[in-house]
């Protein structure tokens, strides 16, 4: 629901801050006051085009803002969400800037946005009756949607059920058909893949082979540097053939401490400190011995190992740079292989799960074609009744529904609404018929009929009562009463029998000033909606005034036999 509207230099409203309320809300003014400014607002703020020639005379930019209640739009909620554009508290707020140079900046609960963000959104949340680009009931892929949700449970049981065995035979068709792959080609890819396989077996790969090899390489690349350093090390320990190493440094000085530890026995244990460092250290030496040796490499080992390196390489280029990602490719080739070679066996099991979930589809979609018949007669009947009762008697409505060949998600179904002008005229789709108040009124009786399916919470009526009066006039007023029970409405309208009936009304005037023309707009109440009420009516004043007033008391009354 739209609760507030902030306007500030857009065409001749330098600044107009409105609250809203639920069910009907009502702009009238002179002719030429600007009441359509408003509708143009909305429209930008709904991602419509916008351009500097819209900024108000004088003004740098023009601004828009619009807060949104949200808690019933679930719908919505889940899309921002998804966007990364989630709302707190189930408020929304929508906000455009358009520069004098005709840039502009979309905004969605402060975030920044594009214009076709703004649109998508602006979808969930008001359709706008007499500008194309928001009529969706114009567009006839919404067709089958609406067809659909007006449905009762029973409806959506089927609706579902059919729609689960649709995904349940596309995922079937899908790999049935990756089984019918071409012949030739299978056989290319197994003896590709057999290829492969071989060409990996043959390498006798080992775990960690190629990491090892790197590693040999490097010690024999690096052979005499590594010996002089480790020799060195090993000199250091062991010492010489005249002895003088570490080892035997810390002999003589653990000999010394055991011969103290006879007089005092608290150096006893820093001896056995000794014995044991001694014995790491000799550990070590053997080590370092081993080492050396192993460095006295076999003549040709090197160019044995840059050999085996080289085939290894060829194979990481191929199926992974470590043996590991070699050997899984191998796994996977594998079992690919004998899902090729055992593709006519499954092709076959496939082939049935098609024709068996084909036949139940065939089933399901008649069932469910069957339920839109049913439902498309009854959307046929009310629709028409209640362009009967707004004296277009001589308009009929229809819903088309035409079967494909092709199974979709929502079924072999397509919807058209259609109208037919007059009862010698043949039926057209509704998207052909010509813009205006006949239209619009067209537009509500659809809106009646569907006001409990429609997910869009607010309604904006532009043009709906061109060319009505008296009686329809009233049926008019009833009428948008009644879908202000399941939407928040808006309409612009110059007829005091819908303005009696509202629950907000908001009045559009211009005056003359120093700076030029200026469009205001303000909320009345009580006596000022009442002298408003006068003259919308016309006439003597007194009489009007008594008119008016009985106009009140009828609303006052119909409300409360509504609750």
């Amino acid at each position: 629901m739209l609760r507030e509207l902030h306007v500030r230099d857009l065409a001749l409203i330098r600044e107009a801050r409105l609250e809203f309320s639920p069910g009907l809300n009502v702009l009238t003014g002179e002719t030429g006051a600007g009441k359509t400014v408003l509708v143009e607002a909305l429209g930008l703020l709904l991602g419509g085009r916008g351009d500097s020639g819209m900024v108000r005379p004088g003004a740098e930019k023009l601004e828009l803002e619009a807060a949104f209640d949200l808690h019933q739009n679930k719908e919505l909620r889940r899309y921002l969400e998804e966007e990364g554009l989630g709302c707190e508290g189930g408020d929304l707020i929508l906000r455009r800037v358009v520069g004098g140079d005709g840039r502009g900046r979309c905004y969605v609960n402060d975030r920044m946005c594009t214009v076709g963000t703004l649109a998508r959104v602006g979808e969930f949340l008001v359709d706008i009756h007499g500008q194309h680009e928001h009529q969706r009931l114009l567009r006839s892929a919404t067709h089958l949607q609406y067809l659909d949700d007006y449905g009762p449970p029973e409806h959506q049981e089927i609706l579902q059920a059919y729609g689960g065995l649709h995904a349940r035979w596309n995922v079937a068709r899908e790999s049935y058909l990756r089984a019918c792959m071409d012949e030739s080609e299978r056989l290319r890819e197994m003896d590709l893949l057999r290829y492969q396989v071989r060409e990996i077996e043959m390498a006798h790969l080992r775990e960690g082979e190629m990491e090892e090899l790197l590693r040999e390489r490097k010690r024999m690349q690096n052979r005499e540097e590594l010996f002089l350093a480790a020799r060195d090390a090993y000199l250091k320990l062991a010492g010489g053939e005249e002895g003088g190493g570490a080892l035997d440094l810390l002999g003589e000085a653990g000999a010394f401490l055991r011969k103290a530890a006879a007089v005092d026995d608290e150096l006893a244990s820093r001896a056995g400190d000794i014995e044991e460092t001694q014995g790491v250290l000799s550990d070590i030496a053997h080590e370092l011995r081993a080492y050396l040796e192993a460095l006295d490499f076999q003549p040709g080992r090197l160019e044995e190992v840059e050999r085996r390196l080289r085939d290894l390489s060829d194979l990481s280029r191929k199926y992974g740079t470590q043996t590991e990602e070699i050997m899984r490719y191998r796994e996977w080739a594998e079992a690919r292989l004998r899902e090729l070679e055992g593709l006519d066996e499954k092709r076959e099991g496939l082939r049935a799960e098609v024709e068996s979930l084909r036949e139940k589809l065939e089933e399901a979609s008649r069932a469910l074609s069957a339920s839109r018949g049913r439902l498309a007669e009854e959307l046929t009947r009310v629709t028409n009744r209640e362009l009967s009762e707004l004296n277009m008697g001589g308009v009929r409505f229809r819903v088309r529904l035409d079967t494909v060949d092709d199974f979709s998600a929502t079924g072999r179904d397509e919807v058209t609404f259609e109208i037919s002008p007059g009862r010698e005229l043949p039926f057209r789709p509704v998207a052909r018929i010509a813009s205006g108040g006949e239209l619009s009124r067209i537009t509500l009786a659809l809106k009646l009929a569907l006001a409990r399916a429609d997910a869009v919470p607010t309604l904006v009526f532009d043009e709906i009562d061109a060319g009505i009066g008296g009686a329809t006039a009233d049926v008019l007023a009833e009428k948008l009463c009644r879908i202000s029970r399941y939407h928040q409405v808006f309409s612009i309208t110059h007829l005091p029998q819908i303005a009696a009936f509202s629950d907000a009304h908001l009045s559009v005037s211009k005056r003359e000033s120093k700076k030029g023309v200026i469009t205001k707009v303000r909320r009345l109440e009580g006596e000022e909606r009442l002298l408003e009420l006068v003259r919308m009516l016309g006439g003597e004043e007194s009489t009007a005034r008594q008119h008016a007033l009985a106009m009140l008391e009828r609303k006052r009354s119909e409300r409360e036999k509504a609750s």
